[in-house]
């Protein structure tokens, strides 16, 4: 235990959040704190939306004594999001850290560093959840009148409610990478493991939602509503059966039914977790050793192959190209970056996987998009949807971050800066553009949408995915996080990305709300986009070519 205790600590002092904390004094650390309290404003709004739901809720549902509902439901969703993301911050944290070269040698069992390893991923769930569970929990609260215990035990359930999930993904990525880390080709194997891992977690959501809605009918669900008392809590079921415990314990947190409900949940949490504990100790170190290893491929070129390869390129095409086979080689990059591009299309495709009959649901949107206005909307939505891709991959909003150490090596490249900074965007533009395309194919497979409202989706897309990637890449030349000691950090403890989804979903909302409150047609809508982020992405070039430059010119570790 105190081997553990230690190993945690040194975990967590590395464990720097999203870089807010400045290592430079003076403006550098102004401009820590008020990255801070912007993101605490960003989000704001979304965790007061939340809370006002299940505040409203209450009032609803209590009437019918259904007001488990709020809590069931809201528990269900953040577990099923927390299982999801974990799979990446497994693999990161559990195999993809170069931590683990160190921690192998000394004398600690695999569950030791496990159970530090774990407890860090743990800390990234806690975040998750003060976003999207503690609003809820306050909301319900406050409307319900709660006493001291309630708030007790939601402390508790806060704590205890991420263990579950977290230990079916851990579970999940162990096995996985226990049978693809072999070969000579470990790294290939290490990204197919995590591609598999992650396409895993989906077909699991996919099978047990399908399951869980089949199982009651319309029928029985409409007896279970009126019994009230809180009746269809009791039925709930799937995966993370121990949530109804956890409901349970909070609705009679004033009585012994409450205590004895919680004692339920937080028991069968520590069971799952000895349970995952016990089985990394004899699987863990066999997924983990020699995944530092990387093979040699020794090519004998003929004299025209030696021509080809050596034939000079323009500057900036091979250093985007440079930065794409960085982006697909290093596993931890193409998990969080290159992969991401393509989860939006599995997510269109996934409710109706699960359940078939909502297809027909689509077919009235024919008659809506035939609609001026009703194109309107669609057009402004899906160019919000391109912006959100391009934001949310990351790729140039850690662009600089990626650099690491390293950064000092471009200062001495025989390239311009702004060349170097160019070509960065570009590789996020090329992996913004693949998803948006792949978006929109899909969509087409299950939507009848005419070919010229294609066209225009992906002439005003292009401006989004400009936009997003110019955004940021400037925030990341603003707040570099250089200093880390694995590619995770630089990527998922890097506030700049999600600043920049923020950003991307706050402007590319602009134009779904004038096109809905102004009842604007097809054409205005469109031109009013590209009015409005042409100007927006000749300016950011504009910034960025100057402003941009001076940036990164000063730069330093």
């Amino acid at each position: 235990m105190s081997r553990y205790i230690i190993l945690t600590k040194v975990m967590l002092k590395n464990f720097n959040l999203f870089s807010l904390k400045s290592d430079k004094p003076g403006k550098s650390r102004i401009k820590g704190i008020l990255l801070s309290v912007l993101i605490f404003v960003a989000f704001l709004p979304m965790i007061i939306g939340i809370g006002s739901l299940a505040y409203g809720g209450y009032d609803v549902l209590s009437k019918i004594q259904q007001e488990g509902l709020i809590l069931g439901m809201g528990f269900s969703a953040v577990s099923m999001a927390i299982f999801f993301f974990s799979i990446f911050y497994v693999m990161s944290i559990f195999y993809f850290s170069k931590d683990i070269e160190s921690l192998l040698p000394l004398p600690l069992k695999p569950s030791e560093i496990l159970a530090a390893k774990f407890t860090v991923t743990l800390f990234y769930e806690y975040l998750t959840e003060l976003v999207f569970l503690a609003p809820i929990l306050i909301g319900f609260g406050i409307a319900a009148k709660a006493g001291f215990m309630y708030y007790l035990y939601s402390i508790l359930v806060f704590l205890t409610l991420p263990l579950l999930p977290l230990v079916y993904a851990s579970i999940l990525s162990m096995l996985v990478m226990r049978f693809t880390n072999l070969g000579r080709n470990r790294d290939r194997f290490r990204i197919v493991g995590g591609v598999i891992a992650m396409f895993l977690a989906v077909g699991i959501n996919a099978v047990v939602t399908k399951f869980s809605s089949s199982a009651v009918n319309e029928e029985k669900l409409q007896q279970l509503l009126e019994q009230g008392n809180n009746s269809y809590v009791e039925i709930m079921s799937g995966i993370f059966f121990n949530n109804r415990f956890a409901v349970m314990a909070l609705l009679h947190s004033e009585v012994l039914k409450g205590f004895v409900n919680l004692a339920l949940f937080v028991l069968i949490c520590l069971l799952f977790l000895m349970l995952f504990l016990s089985f990394g100790e004899g699987i863990y170190f066999k997924g983990v050793v020699g995944l530092s290893e990387a093979s040699s491929k020794r090519k004998k070129y003929t004299e025209a192959e030696l021509k080809k390869s050596s034939r000079e390129k323009s500057a900036i095409k091979a250093y985007t190209i440079k930065e794409l086979k960085l982006l697909f080689r290093t596993p931890v990059y193409f998990m969080n970056c290159v992969l991401m591009n393509f989860l939006f299309p599995l997510f269109l495709i996934l409710p109706f996987l699960v359940q078939p009959d909502e297809m027909k649901e689509l077919q009235g949107l024919s008659s809506y998009i035939a609609d001026g206005r009703g194109s309107a909307v669609v057009l402004a939505v899906a160019f919000g949807i391109s912006a959100l891709i391009a934001s949310t991959n990351g790729i140039t909003a850690s662009a600089i971050s990626r650099e690491g150490t390293n950064i000092f090596v471009s200062k001495y490249l025989p390239v311009s800066y702004k060349t170097q900074i160019m070509a960065k965007v570009l590789s996020g533009m090329s992996m913004g553009v693949v998803g948006t395309l792949s978006m929109v194919l899909t969509a087409v497979l299950f939507i009848p949408v005419p070919v010229y409202l294609i066209l225009l989706i992906f002439a005003t897309s292009a401006l989004g995915i400009v936009f997003s990637c110019l955004a940021g890449i400037l925030l990341d030349l603003n707040f570099p996080k250089l200093i880390w000691d694995n590619e995770q950090k630089a990527v998922k403890q890097n506030f700049n990305v999600v600043l920049n989804m923020l950003i991307s979903v706050v402007m590319a909302g602009i134009p779904v709300f004038i096109s809905i409150a102004l009842h604007f047609t097809l054409w205005m809508t469109f031109l009013t986009i590209v009015l409005l982020f042409g100007i927006l992405d000749l300016l950011l070039y504009s910034i960025l070519s100057t402003v941009g430059v001076r940036l990164f010119e000063k730069i330093e570790i």
